[in-house]
């Protein structure tokens, strides 16, 4: 090996950079031997392993493609490269200028440096980058393909949908299909995590319920407690979830993909169960330097030691202190292993605990910011509590005095008050005054702030008030995003115009700023869609009426053999709600019965709102992203964002322009980006607390950010705010009640992995279900596992109070309220009371704690507010509205436009004429319907059987008048699905049945079940019950409920031949063209039946099964794919 010929100060002053400190040296010059460095938070740890990468190239010690660096973010990622790189450059430069020679820079200095690193380079990557190249590269060892795909955070999420929606078997779990989909992804997430599969989960809960349930009933017998009784039934459950969980991997691997926790889990298992993998990264890489250490999980621990273990030179670079990520599996424990499971191997194979080094100056924060950030951290650092030793940060030579402010209000707008001040008085744009009329910052240099809260749910009450002190403010990530008043705004059109059940959304449209409908107005129009839905069931009534009048032919009777007409009933998930009030207003003067009626400007608001709703429908042919732009340019929120006073068009449409990446993203990941499964997934990622609150985009330095302390991490401002520190809030484990704080842990919770399972079980609390002599001990047990728990849970949350202390450099606020939504006051966070006592806070305001009794004041106050609310009155008491000057420059412009102007017109002028035509046209309702790119069998069936009437009531979309058929449809099909056992977890827009438009026979639900059994289908063992598939034909997806599919017992000598069987509670038709319809729905469902499961066409049967009647019907021939293509090809095709 090489000797060093130049220094680490050395290289600083050919640099021209500030030399060093002792602590920084040692890292950078320390042998190619395993080493950890614990890094505090702001300690340069970045500057360091750069300045260590530069002096192992400059001296030749390594090559640069030997260097391997991992990080946690392509961010992190990619500045430590482009670190890398300019200080080579740089010193190549200044090496050959001093005449300096350089050993590793040689063929840099022949070329003056301008050529360096153009090939060979150090590998800076991500840890999952880095684990997914070892897949691409290797996975075919273990059967993986080098082409998998990669799943994103919303790819998954649609993939477990359909799992679980599709699901047959008997869950026994009263937890809502969301519910449900979350669990199994964060179960599967979890077996990656901890190198398990669902089996292996499977026969660890047996093990653990088997101790539990081999606790002997002590004497005198006593029976279980009820806690422990219910962490049985929530342990067989997730048991049951697994099963979930194995469908969704088989899913992931049919479809040949992969997601972030399959590569780091496949890369683990190459790494330790095949050695020429290990050999081969050994070889090629030299060094290896790992940064944010302290956040890898168990997986990656074991892929990283089965790789570079055994003496190989590894730096790992961490802060047990800001290991936050407990939640996923990254454990301060393992940071704290390192030295031993990475040791430092003499050549004679005596091995040793890898070297120790500290960084402990932190060149972030001021004095005072340190100094809370200490004491808080300091009982992580008591001894016995971590295994290796963690030093107290010291303030950098320097370093200005600091401030930190503490502030205990009465409730949560006098804390959100005082946080709006705190940050109106110091923050500054660049080269800009302040909000409140303050001078620019020293040099117009920029003062950034934010505002950090635990949980999402504290930001709409700060939000409000630091809009309200005129700063600038931007909500970050996409659970934030989802709160904020225009993408809230923009959304609700979306949900509106896609799904007419979503009568919350239309009443925010309807309500909102820009309708501002008022109350009269909304119960008029209340009045009028009551009106429209009797007079929909008195028009459905007297067409049946008539057509028996007639003798139309139709379908007959079971019995009597009259003719009775029986329209095909629509699927539920086909009917509307009471958007058909909007969608067809009443005409001028229309009085309701109880004397109420629209008022002119009302009705010409709902006119306009129904005009948007039909005009975003009509463009759902549109990529998803195009979607949302066109809905947000016809609800006219790029206009009103940009209107805001005092703020630069960029950054107020900074929120809309992140939802729309957002939507660009979530196209980009998904299979069927459609704009259903889209607003599915926003409910979903609204109702996530972990993952989905990292940055959508990079955060605005000019702008206030309202962001949680973990999507926080690693970054710094100026001045911070921290709310919400009481007791419940940050720590999130209440500490101060009488048992202290507990945590129930893996006790609880559909998807949480138990303990014993995971990987990192020797850093968690320990519950010994074995051994116990009765079941009162074993409750004893349990009881100390959720104080052991809690102590454990208040340790993590310790942890996430330093980081958020230490993202301040200069500022910052403590900030609690007494009061919040309960009806219980809530004592300030120990935390908070910490610094306080520690006299390392200057206590701004701190109310006295309310006595004991009191009522929450903020239910007390009666809030006055004028509704609607005037959109042009800005927010703030003695604030001047803006209505009188806007509506002077609309006089203007109206003014001005109608009197004509004698200019002449110029090539501008033309350009807007198009442009404002282009607009209306797109906005204009039009005659023509474009058909939804997803149909029911029973929309097919509608289709073919009277395409006008189809299409009218896409047009003007109307509730079906109630039938006892469906509903009896739907009651008998439960009944099977339960006499089959097979009840699954579907929504209600799913429920079988719906579709069943038979001829009613007189028969109640009991006859009904009789007849059934009396069928030879209730001796058959089905292959599958009530299962949802999607097929696509001429560009359409086409959605078939199958109600069963048996082995067909008319063809038992064709292996795999099977017939789909459809259950109809009355009796066939004798009308051939009715038949023949009816018969398309049968189609419809072999052909996907057959390409779902691979089965040829021709050996999958069809038939009706029409209980009430006890017939089964085979049609003689059923349409294939090109004959149904054909169909919809036909009614679709222009007159």
């Amino acid at each position: 090996m090489t000797e060093p010929v130049l220094s680490a100060r050395a290289i600083a002053g050919l640099l021209g950079r500030d030399l060093p400190t002792d602590e920084q040296v040692a890292v950078i010059e320390s042998p190619l031997r395993p080493a950890l460095v614990v890094a505090g938070a702001g300690s340069g740890k970045t500057e360091t392993m750069a300045a260590r990468v530069v002096w192992l190239l400059a001296n030749a010690l390594v090559a640069p493609e030997e260097v391997l660096g991992l990080t946690f973010t392509r961010k992190a990622a990619g500045e430590l490269a482009e670190r890398v790189r300019r200080r080579l450059r740089h010193l190549a430069r200044a090496a050959a200028e001093q005449g300096v020679h350089l050993p590793g820079l040689s063929a840099a200095e022949d070329a003056g440096g301008a050529a360096l690193l153009t090939v060979a380079r150090p590998t800076v990557s991500t840890y999952n980058a880095y684990a997914a190249s070892l897949v691409a590269d290797h996975g075919l060892r273990l059967g993986v393909e080098p082409s998998a795909r990669l799943l994103g955070e919303a790819a998954q999420w649609q993939l477990a949908s359909e799992v679980v929606e599709s699901w047959t078997a008997d869950l026994d779990s009263a937890a809502a299909v969301s519910t449900v989909v979350e669990a199994v992804l964060t179960l599967s997430g979890a077996l990656d995590e901890h190198l398990l599969d669902a089996a292996g989960a499977r026969s660890g809960i047996d093990a653990i319920v088997d101790a539990i349930e081999a606790t002997p009933p002590g004497t005198p017998p006593r029976a279980p407690y009820a806690e422990v009784k219910r962490l049985v039934g929530s342990l067989r459950e997730r048991q049951r979830m697994l099963d979930l969980v194995a469908a969704y991997r088989e899913r992931k691997r049919a479809a040949d993909a992969l997601d972030f926790g399959d590569q780091v889990a496949i890369a683990a298992r190459l790494a330790r169960d095949v050695p020429e993998v290990a050999a081969g990264e050994r070889t090629r890489f030299r060094v290896v330097l790992l940064d944010e250490y302290q956040d890898t999980s168990y997986a990656q621990l074991v892929l990283l030691a089965a790789l570079f273990g055994g003496g190989h030179p590894v730096t790992a670079v961490g802060d047990p202190h800001q290991s936050i990520y407990g939640w996923r599996g990254a454990s301060a424990g393992g940071l704290e292993r390192f030295p031993t499971d990475f040791p430092d191997v003499a050549p004679d194979g005596d091995r040793s605990p890898a070297s120790v080094y500290a960084l402990s100056t932190s060149w972030r924060n001021d004095v005072a910011v340190l100094a809370a950030a200490n004491h808080v951290a300091a009982p992580l650092r008591a001894p016995g509590r971590t295994r290796v030793a963690l030093p107290t940060l010291d303030a950098r030579p320097g370093a200005g005095p600091g401030q930190v402010v503490a502030h205990l209000a009465p409730t949560l707008e006098e804390e959100a008050q005082a946080v709006a001040e705190f940050v109106a008085d110091r923050w500054r744009p660049e080269g800009g005054p302040g909000v409140r009329g303050g001078a620019p910052a020293p040099g117009g240099a920029r003062v950034s702030a934010a505002v950090l809260c635990r949980k999402r749910a504290q930001f709409p009450v700060l939000h409000r008030a630091l809009r309200a002190a005129g700063l600038p403010v931007e909500v970050v990530g996409l659970g934030g995003l989802l709160a904020t008043p225009e993408v809230v705004d923009l959304v609700a059109v979306l949900q509106a115009a896609h799904d007419p059940s979503r009568g919350d959304a239309l009443m925010r449209l309807l309500t909102g700023a820009r309708t501002r409908l008022g109350a009269a107005d909304l119960h008029a129009l209340a009045d009028w869609s009551a009106h429209l839905a009797h007079g929909f069931d008195a028009r459905a009534a007297a067409a049946v009426a008539r057509d028996r009048a007639a003798g139309a032919p139709g379908e007959v009777g079971a019995d009597d053999g009259s003719a009775e007409a029986s329209p095909v009933v629509a699927d539920v998930v086909d009917e509307r709600s009471i958007v058909d009030a909007v969608d067809a207003p009443p005409p001028p003067g229309w009085t309701s019965p109880g004397g109420r009626s629209l008022t002119p400007g009302g009705l010409e608001r709902v006119t306009a709102v129904g005009e948007v709703l039909r005009a975003v429908r009509r463009q759902t042919y549109l990529s998803l992203p195009e979607l949302v732009g066109h809905a947000e340019r016809l609800w006219g929120l790029d206009i009103e964002v940009a209107a805001r006073p005092g703020v630069s068009p960029g950054r107020a449409r900074a929120h809309l322009d992140a939802f729309r990446e957002v939507s660009v993203r979530y196209a980009d990941a998904t299979d069927d980006p459609s704009l259903g499964g889209f607003l599915a997934w926003l409910e979903s990622a609204d109702a996530h607390e972990h993952g989905l609150d990292m940055p959508v985009a990079e955060p605005d330095p000019d702008a206030v950010q309202l962001i949680t302390v973990h999507a926080a991490k690693g970054l710094e401002w100026d001045a911070v705010a921290v709310a919400g520190l009481v007791d419940g809030g940050l720590p999130a484990t209440r500490t101060q009640g009488k048992d202290g704080p507990t945590d129930s842990a893996w006790l609880t919770g559909l998807g949480e992995l138990p303990y014993p399972l995971r990987g990192d079980r020797h850093d968690l609390p320990t519950l010994e279900v074995a051994g116990a002599v009765d079941p009162k001990d074993l409750e004893e047990r349990r009881k100390q596992f959720l104080r052991d728990a809690g102590d454990h849970q208040v340790a993590e949350e310790r942890r996430l109070a330093y980081v958020a202390f230490t993202r301040a450099r200069s500022a910052l606020l403590l900030t609690g309220a007494w009061w919040g939504d309960g009806s219980r006051v809530r004592p300030p966070s120990l935390f908070l009371s910490e610094v306080v006592d520690a006299g390392l806070a200057r206590v701004a305001g701190w109310a006295v704690q309310p006595d004991d009794g009191v009522e929450n004041p903020r239910t007390q106050e009666s809030a006055s507010v004028v509704w609607p609310v005037d959109p042009f009155v800005v927010a703030g008491e003695d604030a001047p509205s803006r209505r009188a000057p806007v509506e002077l420059a609309a006089d203007a412009v109206r003014a001005a436009r109608a009197g004509g102007t004698a200019d002449v017109p110029t090539s501008w002028d033309r350009t807007v004429e198009l442009l404002l035509a282009e607009q209306a046209s797109e906005s204009r309702p039009r005659p023509e319907v474009e058909l939804p790119a997803h149909l029911s069998a029973s929309a097919v069936v509608r289709l073919a059987a009277d395409g006008g009437e189809f299409a009218r009531a896409l047009r003007r979309p109307v509730p079906n008048r109630p039938s006892p058929q469906a509903r009896r449809g739907t009651q008998f099909h439960a009944w099977v699905e339960g006499y089959f056992g097979s009840p699954a977890l579907v929504d209600l827009d799913d429920l079988p049945g719906a579709d069943d438009d038979s001829v009613p026979v007189d028969a109640d639900e009991a006859a009904l079940r009789a007849a059934f059994l009396a069928t030879p289908w209730a001796s058959l063992d089905p292959v599958a019950v009530e299962v949802d598939v999607e097929t696509t034909v001429a560009g359409y997806v086409l959605r078939s409920r199958i109600d069963a599919v048996f082995p067909d017992p008319d063809r038992r000598d064709e292996p795999g031949a099977v017939v789909v069987v459809d259950w109809k509670t009355g009796a066939p038709p004798r009308d051939p063209a009715s038949a023949a319809v009816r018969e398309l729905q049968l189609a419809v469902y072999r052909l996907a039946w057959s390409r779902w499961t691979g089965t040829p066409l021709d050996r999958v049967g069809a038939a009706f099964c029409y209980v009430g009647a006890g017939r089964t019907v085979r049609p003689e021939r059923l349409l294939g794919a090109e004959e149904i293509e054909r169909l919809l090809l036909a009614v679709t095709a222009p007159a």
